[in-house]
């Protein structure tokens, strides 16, 4: 089991289960069945329009088969937070490096350099020689794409989301108070809305100390930046991981 380790600003390390060769694999096998189910999706209106037009289905095929081989990774991913259908399906997702969300630059990056990965057979979703044993030469598994663009592959954790653990009740804010932390939050960019969830969903794994630091800074930023406070007896804890809750209602941040 390989680890990767992220140590923040206020140097905090996060660590991260690096996803082996067998379940991007699998994952890979997920996508290629979408992929073709993508491709099937042109064919009805391709066959009305060759039969009308020839030719002209036949270009809505090839331009339809494009669109999907380069969007479906790319989008997925950037949209997604790194993952794909297969990469949700088998709990894993691409990240930066730094243990931030992947960036629309490197989801481009790294599925352009796929044609690479596939060598020796040069298509896009193809599974080549030259991307598995680089992959294989090197411990965290990056292939091509991802030296290219910083990326990793790594498993997602399966907690529970934090908006689980909150609403219970009493526990939970009233609806105003909800209505104001959703109103601000979406003030924030979208490696900020991930970096406050990863904050929350990893808070076990930290020691104490920097448990309490961690969350205090965060407490600070959001109270700088979205002029948003603790309530009164509220420990900054708590707080975020409010915050958090909220965020994780509708899924994956958005920016």
């Amino acid at each position: 089991m390989i680890w990767h380790e992220v140590l923040t600003t206020e140097k905090v390390p996060f660590r991260y289960r690096v996803a082996g060769l067998g379940s991007r694999f699998l994952a890979w096998l997920v996508d290629l069945c979408v992929l073709f189910l993508l491709y099937f999706v042109a064919i009805i209106p391709a066959g009305v329009l060759e039969s009308g037009r020839p030719g002209l289905g036949q270009a809505l095929v090839v331009l339809w088969v494009f669109a999907v081989n380069w969007g479906y990774f790319l989008l997925c991913e950037w949209l997604w937070h790194g993952r794909t259908v297969g990469k949700r399906a088998l709990g894993i997702r691409v990240i930066s490096r730094d243990g931030t969300a992947v960036a629309f630059y490197q989801s481009a990056v790294r599925n352009i350099l796929r044609v690479a990965d596939s060598l020796p057979i040069p298509i896009p979703i193809g599974v080549g020689v030259l991307g598995f044993v680089v992959a294989a030469c090197n411990r965290q598994n990056r292939r091509l794409g991802d030296f290219a663009a910083d990326t990793l592959v790594v498993h997602v954790e399966r907690g529970a989301r934090p908006i689980r653990a909150l609403h219970d009740g009493r526990a939970g804010p009233d609806r105003a108070r909800l209505a104001l932390l959703r109103q601000r939050l979406g003030q924030l960019d979208r490696e900020q809305k991930q970096a406050l969830l990863d904050l929350c969903l990893r808070r076990e794994q930290l020691r104490p100390a920097e448990r309490a630091a961690l969350f205090q800074a965060a407490a600070s930023f959001v109270q700088a930046r979205l002029d948003l406070a603790p309530e009164t007896y509220e420990s900054p804890e708590k707080f975020v991981v409010q915050l958090g809750a909220v965020l994780g209602e509708r899924g994956a941040p958005t920016a």
